[in-house]
């Protein structure tokens, strides 16, 4: 039950700050790249975490469930227009 209430904890920080930071490093175009600091914001975050409070999930199971939920999260704001798309990337 302990390590339910770790994981549950871990994941109620890590929502919040995927959404903080999928708004504060929109640049239409970045994509991958976005995405890309935001895993290796969450890996740093995982690995501080884990290294205080041992979590019953691997850093490579948290970084794919983040990757889909990135995903989905830009799919959500692009399909209700709070994100667009870039028509030329820089």
């Amino acid at each position: 039950m302990t390590a339910i209430l770790k994981l549950l904890g871990f994941l109620a920080g890590v929502v919040p700050l995927v959404l903080n930071l999928i708004r504060e490093l929109e640049v239409p175009g970045w994509g991958p790249q976005k995405k890309q600091v935001i895993l290796d914001s969450v890996a740093l975050f995982f690995d501080t975490v884990n290294e205080m409070f041992p979590l019953p999930i691997t850093k490579e199971k948290v970084l794919s469930l983040v990757g889909s939920f990135i995903d989905i999260v830009v799919a959500f704001f692009n399909l209700v227009g709070i994100f667009k798309k870039a028509e030329n990337p820089i």
